[in-house]
């Protein structure tokens, strides 16, 4: 019997095996990094519709530059792989009354209670899509790249005062 023959066969036949094995470990890892990333840039997104008076326009460049900028510290995405970025930002309506109506507030306490009280059932919402990818051994399946989706939503009215926003400044005030 020759064993030399037998050890040098089975590693032919287990060299390839291993070899996509600790490929695939290492693309997973890959993966898991760019998709925390895109989550956390995503809430990031949420953060500033709910605390800050920026538009879509802004927070939409913003999450792009904290994914890609090039003085960021750590991991960049390439910004060309960035196929979507959708900012949908709905506020809440915003409820006035002045206290020196205070007797005409109660006279209509249900419709004043019913604007405080009730919650938006609208959501804004991030929404991050980027292409990566695939190594070239797992290319034989036929797909040369996949899409990461995340996204991230936030319950209108939540944040801070609809009033410091700049965005609906413009818009009518309810009663």
């Amino acid at each position: 019997m020759n064993n030399k023959g037998q050890a040098f066969t089975e590693a032919v036949f287990i060299l390839p095996v291993i070899c996509i094995l600790v490929v695939s470990v290492f693309w997973f890892g890959k993966i898991c990094l760019t998709w925390q990333q895109l989550v956390s840039a995503s809430r990031y997104g949420t953060d500033m519709i709910a605390n800050s008076p920026l538009n879509k326009q802004e927070i939409k460049k913003d999450i792009e530059n904290y994914l890609t900028h090039h003085f960021i510290k750590g991991r960049l995405l390439d910004k060309n792989k960035l196929k979507e970025i959708t900012v949908e930002i709905n506020d809440a309506p915003v409820t006035k009354f002045d206290i020196s109506d205070f007797v005409n507030i109660f006279s209509d306490i249900g419709n004043l209670l019913k604007n405080i009280s009730t919650i938006s059932v609208k959501s804004s919402l991030v929404r991050i899509k980027y292409s990566y990818d695939m190594p070239k051994i797992f290319q034989l399946t036929g797909n040369k790249t996949f899409d990461l989706t995340v996204e991230s939503k936030i319950l209108s009215g939540s944040g801070c005062p609809n009033k410091i926003h700049a965005r609906i400044a413009n818009s009518k005030i309810s009663k």
